[in-house]
């Protein structure tokens, strides 16, 4: 297995993450944005490194953190899923000020629980959300008011998604810092080059042998 990249950090807590090489077949649901939505995207890209997995989009374009409602039908349509990862909080952070960054915060873990108390054997693992380039900004995307705000509330995002990940001892995979500025398409999503890097990020954090948040 390749070492892990120097680009992106990677922690995950030891009894929530399992290998995903591991003998039984994995399903995988991937609860998300536009960015997770994408069909070609980063959901499709780990699907195709091992069809023994069975990966399911959830992602829906423009969901928030405080669509955190939109999980409950996923849940009951997957009851026997073995892995949920959550890509949630750009969206929430157009123009962000502090109380929106908490807001994120609060409805992850509401999520977590929601998934803990449907399906208990199901591994859960936060994204902290890949970062944006504000140079590349599209002009519709500086309307809806991605900003400076937003690009220092994702490093703040980051920063409480982990802490959260340790408090309630789930997986940890931070995106922040995997796509490269040239490969967002409009400043705010990924093109494909993009997704092939959140796919690798996301597929080596899954593979990696487990150590604890904050190690």
């Amino acid at each position: 297995m390749r070492p892990i990249s120097p680009l992106f950090l990677v922690a995950l807590v030891a009894i929530s993450v399992s290998p995903l090489h591991a003998a039984a077949p994995q399903k995988i649901v991937c609860f998300g944005d536009s960015i997770t939505a994408n069909k070609t995207g980063w959901p499709a890209i780990i699907a195709a490194k091992d069809t023994t997995n069975v990966v399911v989009n959830a992602g829906r374009s423009g969901r928030k953190t405080t669509d955190k409602a939109e999980l409950l039908p996923v849940l009951a349509a997957n009851p026997d899923a073995t892995t949920f990862l959550i890509f949630l909080g750009v969206n929430d952070l157009k123009d962000a000020t502090e109380p929106q960054i908490a807001g994120c915060v609060g409805d992850m873990e509401w999520m977590v629980n929601q998934i803990r108390t449907a399906i208990p054997a199901a591994k859960v693992v936060i994204l902290a959300p890949s970062d944006i380039n504000l140079d590349t900004m599209s002009a519709v995307n500086v309307g809806k008011k991605y900003n400076a705000n937003t690009k220092k509330a994702l490093a703040d995002l980051e920063t409480r998604y982990k802490a959260l990940a340790q408090r309630l001892n789930t997986g940890f995979i931070s995106l922040l810092r995997v796509v490269s500025p040239q490969n967002y398409l409009d400043g705010l999503h990924p093109n494909p080059a993009g997704q092939q890097q959140i796919a690798d990020a996301v597929w080596a954090g899954l593979n990696q042998p487990v150590a604890p948040v904050g190690n």
